[in-house]
Order: structure tokens, then C-alpha cells, then sequence
């Protein structure tokens, strides 16, 4: 049993080991019993070389180990005394993250804090009543899954006991000289006691779509191939900042004329190779099984949680959107001003590995898959980035002072220029009259 020293900071350092472990119980990792920190080692040698934990993996996934780092380091608990915390220490945590992958699913908030409060005490018996198995208060061990939801997920969650739960959203921006800063953008999302995870993610993204993208439209793919981050930079005069809580995804700030990007791509493609190895694995346990499943498929697995690959998979192609591939136009100037972002926003690297295709299901994938909306979950915010395109909200001191509508300003700004012009000229003609008629009068008063 492990001993657990007093302290009001209890996950303010970790270690590589935990971080190591993290991954384990998020995605299922093995630990590699080859290359585990030894660099000398070729990945040849490894038993799983495409999920062990090597450096490059490690290093790959850095960013979002600061955000986890950034997330457990701010729980305080509201005793000293160990055993009156919910979280005395990582392994704590981990372990209601382990829960929470296992029955997340589908069993509420309520009964996954049961289970671990059962479990942490030794009990072996789950009473699905108000009784718990220790004097841990009631906001601290909400405290506690919210954390783990908000490391799972990368949306900021809150309960109804929590006390306030704060929004934990890293934003960089190049303004800040790629510096990391915490910003309460939006209000966390509610998880309700009688909601399962998986049902609290999907009530937080919606799939609602917009009238405008509908699959194989020529007005859409239209839409879709003006909408690169270069236009919106040099039309709309936008600028991006990174976010890591997955909810300010494309959300547009019309005053500061900012856009927010979720670029933590490593995070939610371990997540969607999570789900594909599990998919997979299950369907050669039973080939009678419907291979069938689209991205939004729990089913097969209707106890365990599993991030909704739906989810993952049309933010990382909102990116293929906004930064497109290299048979668009625009793909060098859209790809230096990415690698920009990476280097002076601290953007996540992985962002510039383009393609989905080897995280998708045969069913993801297939042509034939029918859709009623393009980008159903985020459809609706990159159409309000579209108009941006179409009518530019005015954003410099002359913008301002000119009207709203893009056609009214520029027909007010060729107004403008016109009479200027014509003012200009004006005074330039009587100019050169006022000096013919000196030149006149001079020879009339001096004549020969």
C-alpha cells in the first residue's frame, strides 16, 4: 500500500514514468519492454513499434503533456490529510481515468464516482446508494473527475457540486512571443450526475450542420476552397491564436479578429488509432460482427468510453480545410504561414503531418458513405469564418469610421477616393488659371 506524504500540492510535479503511465491508460499503450529509455535501441527491435513509448512518440506528444501538467498541478484539496483527498497523488488520478475509460460509456457521473470511492476503500461490493466509503468532500472528489474528464477530452468540464470549476484553455499566440497563456474563453461544460461521459461529449458537440455544406454541392466545395487560412488573414484581416480546449475550436472573436485553432492533431490522432486497434482487435474476436461502424460508434463497446471519432476526425479535417494539401493552390503560402504558427505560436508540430487516412475506419473512408451535412459538429463556425470572407467586419480606424456592409464600404471608399480626386484636380486647375492670369497680367503691366 502506498504511503502518501501530507501536502496542499499534491500533483504539482510529474515524471516521466507518469507520463508514461498516463498514456497507458488513455490509449492503451504496452510498455516496450526494448526501447523503454534507451536511445541507442532501433525501433525495429520494439514488439509494437507504431504505439510503444519512444522518444519520438514522447516528444511528439509533448504539448499536450504540458497541458496535463498545467491541469493536475492546479488541483488543491480542501484537507492535508491524505486520506480526506480525492486525489493524493498521479496514480489516483489515473485510476479514475482507468474507470472512466472502462464504464464511461455508459454508466453515469454518479456511479463512476461510487466505484471509485468503493474501490479506493477495498470494498468489493458497489452500493448504488448515497452511502460512500470515506469523509472525502462531496466538491473535492468533483473536482477530481473533472480533471480527468477535462485530460481525456481537452474540454474544460464542471459538475453541479464542483464550487466553480475553472476553464483551463493554454492559448499562444506569436503576439506573446509563442508564450503560453491561461484564458477563461468560454465556461466549462456540464457534466451532469445522471450522464455518462460519452453522453456529456456529445451534448457539448452537437451535430447540427449548416444548410450551405451539403455533400457533393459545387456551392460547398466552392465555399470550401476559398476558405484557406491565407484568405482569411489577407481578405478578412483575421489572425490565429491556439487553443487546447477542443470547445473554442474556430471560434471567431469579432472584435479582436481573432481565431481560435485547436492544434493539439497528436492527441486526437492517439485517440482515433485508440478506438481503431480496439475496433479492429474486436472484429477478429468476432467476424460476424458488422464491420459497418461509422465514426460515431460506441455500440460495439457500450460500457467502455471512447472519444467520438466523428469528433476527432472532422477537426483534424477542418485543418485540411483552413490549411489545405498540396493540390490546392495556395498549399505553399497556407503551409508557411503554418509553419509559422508552429514556430512562433508553439503550435503543435504534428499539425503539419497532413492526411487522416491512416486513423479512419474502411467505413470512414468508403465513397460511398452518405452524410446529411458537411462537417455537422463544426459546419456552423466555418460558415461564420465564410462571411467573414464575403463581408468583412471593419477592423482598421478607416473601416470603422465606413460603413458595415463590405459592397456599402467599398462603394463608400470609391466615393470617397472619387471626390478627393476631383478636389485634388479642382485645385490643381485653379492653380495653374491663377498663375496664367499672373503670367497676363505681368505682360499687360510690362509689355515688350
Amino acid at each position: 500500500m502506498a504511503v502518501h506524504t501530507p501536502t496542499a500540492y499534491p500533483l504539482r510535479t510529474v515524471t516521466r514514468g507518469e507520463l508514461e503511465q498516463l498514456c497507458q491508460v488513455l490509449w492503451g499503450w504496452p510498455q516496450c519492454p526494448y526501447c523503454n529509455h534507451q536511445l541507442t535501441l532501433s525501433r525495429q527491435q520494439c514488439q509494437d513499434p507504431t504505439h510503444c513509448f519512444s522518444d519520438d512518440h514522447f516528444h511528439r506528444l509533448s504539448l499536450f503533456f504540458d497541458f496535463h501538467k498545467q491541469v493536475s498541478s492546479s488541483y488543491v484539496p480542501d484537507f492535508f490529510d491524505p486520506d480526506d483527498q480525492a486525489l493524493r497523488s498521479h496514480q489516483d488520478l489515473f485510476d479514475i481515468i482507468s474507470l472512466l475509460r472502462d464504464f464511461g460509456g455508459h454508466s453515469t457521473r454518479e456511479d463512476c464516482r461510487k466505484m471509485y470511492l468503493w474501490g479506493r476503500s477495498g470494498e468489493d461490493d458497489f452500493k448504488k446508494d448515497d452511502s460512500t466509503p470515506c469523509n472525502i468532500p462531496l466538491a473535492d472528489q468533483e473536482r477530481a473527475f473533472n480533471i480527468a474528464a477535462t485530460v481525456m477530452t481537452m474540454a474544460s468540464a464542471s459538475s453541479l457540486n464542483d464550487g466553480g470549476a475553472p476553464s483551463f484553455d493554454m492559448i499562444t499566440s506569436d503576439e506573446e512571443q509563442g508564450r503560453t497563456m491561461l484564458q477563461d474563453i468560454t465556461s466549462p461544460f456540464l457534466w451532469r450526475p445522471e450522464q455518462s461521459l460519452y453522453e456529456a461529449l456529445l451534448d457539448t458537440f452537437p451535430s447540427r450542420g449548416h444548410p450551405s455544406l451539403q455533400p457533393g454541392d459545387p456551392q460547398s466545395k466552392t465555399i470550401l476552397h476559398e476558405l484557406t487560412a491565407i484568405n482569411l488573414t489577407k481578405i478578412a484581416k483575421l489572425k490565429f491564436m491556439g487553443t487546447s480546449d477542443l470547445r473554442n475550436h474556430l471560434r471567431l472573436d469579432p472584435v479582436s479578429g481573432t481565431v481560435y485553432i485547436f492544434h493539439y492533431t497528436s492527441f486526437l490522432k492517439q485517440h482515433l488509432l485508440s478506438s481503431k486497434r480496439d475496433i479492429e482487435k474486436q472484429l477478429e474476436q468476432e467476424p460476424n460482427l458488422t464491420a459497418n461502424l461509422d465514426s460515431t460508434s460506441s455500440s460495439q463497446f457500450p460500457q467502455r468510453f471512447t472519444f467520438p471519432r466523428s469528433l476527432a476526425l472532422e477537426t483534424l479535417q477542418t485543418l485540411n480545410v483552413l490549411f489545405p494539401p498540396p493540390s490546392h493552390p495556395q498549399f505553399h503560402q497556407c503551409q508557411s504561414l503554418l509553419r509559422s504558427l508552429v514556430s512562433k505560436s508553439n503550435f503543435d508540430p504534428d499539425i503539419l503531418r497532413f492526411g487522416t487516412t491512416a486513423y479512419q475506419l474502411p467505413s470512414e473512408s468508403s465513397p460511398s458513405k452518405i452524410r446529411q451535412h458537411e462537417y455537422p459538429i463544426w459546419g456552423t463556425r466555418l460558415m461564420a469564418l465564410h462571411s467573414e470572407l464575403e463581408d468583412p467586419a471593419p477592423r482598421g480606424i478607416l473601416d470603422n469610421w465606413l460603413e458595415r456592409r463590405s459592397k456599402s464600404r467599398h462603394v463608400m471608399m470609391v466615393t470617397l477616393v472619387g471626390v478627393t480626386v476631383a478636389v485634388l484636380l479642382g485645385v490643381l486647375s485653379l492653380g495653374v488659371s491663377i498663375f496664367q492670369a499672373w503670367i497676363s497680367w505681368q505682360e499687360w503691366k510690362h509689355p515688350g
